[in-house]
């Protein structure tokens, strides 16, 4: 029994040899960046295992939780490990192989979920009579973190005549069979995509004349088909679920639309505006809950595309291939999910649009009214200004008539010479005190 999982280049282990070739050698003194190894290993990470036909393989892809921890399906892996005896992977690996002798099991950390490959060797007259989980404790199997989208079986025939691999098999409903001879008639596919008597989709690829290393590749790239087209298939529920609320968004910013035009007060204008911030939040709320799902979903449709190049399919006696098959149901669906998304961005723009006039026109309606005020309030200091000056004006009449009428009291005790009189001494006052007051007033007023 061997374990590979822990060796951060190679995002696995193996013997000592190969240990030491994936470690890369760097000439002293020369500065490297931190992250060389990382992604250098990067190119060898999840590698293709050799499958000798005939083989039975399991697939299961458990999608976490979200929140849920990532590291809780290594620690599973290492539970399994210590039942069996076996050295467990390191912690925080994401790709590890064990072989537990009766069964193999080959374990990758994916972004969103967390896939389980179970290998077996041999298999029965009946393809699918005997699935690699049968030799896989249940209780383990039960306590696998997160929920399974992907649950098939893969099984792998070994045939020497290549008409003999041609011939269609009864394990599928054959309405929906469909199949295709690969890289140039070294093996052929076959699947109905749907799922059997125990739930497991099935896939049965017989090979012939290939070595075990192809038949890995083949065998891995069918599975991968199938787990990436289910995840795919993730955002269609949520853009099915969208779509009553976009055509009523819809409708509701249409009408908000043709009313615009016939607002004629600014209260009115206020409405409309609250009412499109409210439908743009929906819209808005709408694009978060749903961009990263189909994100995912777009990501996911282009790998199950270019596995199914990888494959290099040919016709088999007129059945549809599995990438026309795919075509016809699976490619409706992500057009689907990419019209949700087209819309959810056009009544974005649109609402968009429609809140920028709104608030422009509402703009136009406060500068036509703050105008109006600034010409209202210049009209009070124009006449707050006739008003001071009124003011300023009898302020230095009274004032003066103060100053004079003082001085006179002052004047006419003393004594003059002859012909010379208190009031005349004031009335040469006169302008000076005025004068004087004038000066004082504005200086004040300044």
């Amino acid at each position: 029994m061997s374990c590979f999982g822990g060796i951060p280049w190679s995002r696995g282990c193996g013997r000592a040899d190969d240990q030491a070739r994936a470690k890369p050698a760097v000439t002293a003194g020369i500065p490297v960046h931190p992250a060389r190894d990382a992604l250098a290993g990067e190119l060898h990470a999840r590698p293709p295992l050799p499958i000798a036909a005939p083989s039975t393989i399991s697939r299961l892809a458990m999608l976490r939780e979200p929140g849920a921890d990532r590291m809780a399906a290594i620690s599973h892996l290492g539970a399994l490990c210590l039942r069996y005896g076996v050295t467990p992977p390191a912690a925080g690996a994401d790709f590890a192989y064990v072989d537990f002798g009766a069964f193999a099991l080959r374990y990758e950390r994916h972004t969103e979920f967390d896939g389980w490959t179970f290998l077996r060797e041999g298999i029965a007259s009946d393809p699918f009579a005997r699935t690699a989980l049968e030799v896989v404790p249940k209780d383990w199997l039960a306590g696998l973190p997160g929920r399974a989208l992907v649950v098939a079986h893969v099984a792998v025939e070994k045939l020497v005549d290549p008409r003999e691999s041609q011939e269609p098999p009864a394990c599928f409903v054959p309405e929906h069979l469909a199949g295709s001879s690969l890289w140039s008639g070294a093996a052929t596919a076959w699947t109905d995509f749907r799922p059997g008597p125990d739930g497991f989709s099935r896939i049965l690829l017989r090979a012939h004349a290939i070595s075990p290393a192809l038949t890995g590749r083949l065998a891995q790239a069918t599975w991968e088909i199938e787990t990436y087209r289910m995840l795919a298939l993730l955002g269609l529920p949520q853009a099915r679920a969208c779509s009553p609320e976009l055509a009523r968004a819809s409708a509701d910013l249409s009408a908000i639309a043709a009313r615009l035009p016939g607002l004629d007060t600014h209260e009115a204008e206020r409405g409309a505006l609250g009412e499109l911030a409210a439908l743009a939040t929906t819209i808005e709320r709408m694009a978060a809950e749903t961009a990263d799902r189909f994100g995912a979903s777009r990501a996911y449709h282009v790998l199950v595309g270019r596995r199914l190049a990888m494959l290099r399919e040919e016709r088999l006696r007129g059945l549809p291939t599995l990438a026309e098959y795919l075509e016809r149901r699976l490619d409706p669906a992500m057009a689907t999910v990419e019209a949700a998304g087209a819309r959810i961005a056009a009544l974005s723009t649109r609402c968009g649009r429609a809140v920028d006039l709104l608030r422009a026109r509402v703009a136009v309606a406060q500068e036509a009214q703050s105008q109006k005020l600034l010409e209202a309030v210049a009209e009070t200091s124009r006449a707050q200004l006739r008003l001071q000056q009124t003011v300023e004006g009898l302020s230095v009449a009274g004032i003066s008539y103060y100053v004079l009428t003082l001085a006179g009291y002052a004047l006419r005790p003393l004594s003059w010479a002859d012909g010379v009189r208190a009031e005349a001494v004031v009335a040469l006052l006169v302008p000076f005190v005025v004068a004087l007051v004038w000066l004082r007033v504005r200086r004040m007023r300044r």
